[in-house]
């Protein structure tokens, strides 16, 4: 949707439906700020600097918003039966030459040094939103409950909206906005089911990290960036802006490229960790049961 496009349908809404437009568009610049340093830049200065990038940006950071958001919906609940979708997440390596400051805080769990990129694709493999700015030792869960989209999706809920979540593997805490597998669910149940589906439609991201790297080899598992880790998630945000003007423009691969392998880490519980297992058993029990 373009910018004109979203200008005309504010104009036709009531004025707390505008204000919750206009809410959002300033939760934007927020998201874009996870990449940078947000106490660096003023708001004209961060403005001019990054106008571009901005324009370039807004039809991927508007998911969250009505209609983009029954569309992703829509998308995933037609290709895999599974219903308010709003995307599948999860977090990349990328790797990195060993940082001279804070080197420690960039060795990731498998002994290289990298960053831990946190990507949400939808079911076409366009990339909702990209966080760059986390080092390779920090766990996806922090980088999750410290992102732009968490605080929004949990407002969201707490304001009513209680059938929209992201998909994510078991190494999230399960949220009520954020749907995680059962593991070990006995076959035939609702909730054998369930993850069944759930696997299904979250596979969409590993399929998007396996053409992410494959279309930009410099992010890849065997190539390793040489820039500071500032350059470095900037890097990877221009490659993300690139791969949704390749999908927009139907620029397809010319090779098969495996999709990336999920990792198998410890879950770690959060303070809405029970609300989370009740909104999932309400779930199951209304679609799947």
């Amino acid at each position: 949707m373009l910018p004109n496009q979203i200008l005309n349908r504010i104009i036709g809404l009531q004025e707390d439906e505008r204000r919750e437009y206009y809410r959002h568009f300033n939760m934007e610049r927020r998201i874009m700020r996870e990449d940078s340093d947000p106490f660096t830049l003023s708001n004209s200065l961060f403005k001019d600097l990054f106008r571009l990038n901005k324009e370039m940006h807004q039809t991927g950071y508007y998911f969250l918003i009505p209609p983009m958001k029954l569309i992703v919906k829509a998308q995933f609940m037609r290709k895999t039966r599974f219903p308010g979708v709003l995307g599948a997440i999860d977090c990349t390596h990328i790797s990195i030459i060993a940082p001279v400051v804070e080197e420690h805080n960039y060795l990731n769990r498998k002994g290289y040094h990298s960053k831990n990129v946190q990507i949400i694709c939808d079911a076409d493999l366009l990339i909702l939103n990209i966080n760059s700015r986390y080092p390779g030792a920090v766990h996806d869960s922090f980088i999750w409950r410290n992102s732009v989209i968490h605080e929004e999706l949990r407002h969201r809920y707490n304001a009513g909206d209680t059938n929209s979540w992201l998909l994510g593997d078991s190494g999230y805490p399960q949220q009520p906005w954020l749907m995680t597998p059962i593991v070990n669910a006995a076959p035939g149940t609702p909730e054998f089911i369930y993850t069944e589906r759930h696997v299904l439609s979250r596979n969409v991201i590993g399929r998007l990290n396996g053409v992410f790297k494959g279309r930009f080899r410099c992010i890849s598992q065997e190539r390793k960036l040489r820039y500071d880790p500032v350059t470095v998630g900037k890097i990877v945000t221009s490659c993300a802006i690139l791969h949704n003007l390749c999908i927009k423009g139907g620029l397809q691969m010319d090779i098969n490229i495996p999709a990336e392998l999920p990792e198998h880490v410890e879950v770690q519980h959060m303070d809405d960790f029970n609300n989370g297992f009740d909104a999932r058993r309400q779930l199951i029990a209304k679609y799947f049961a």
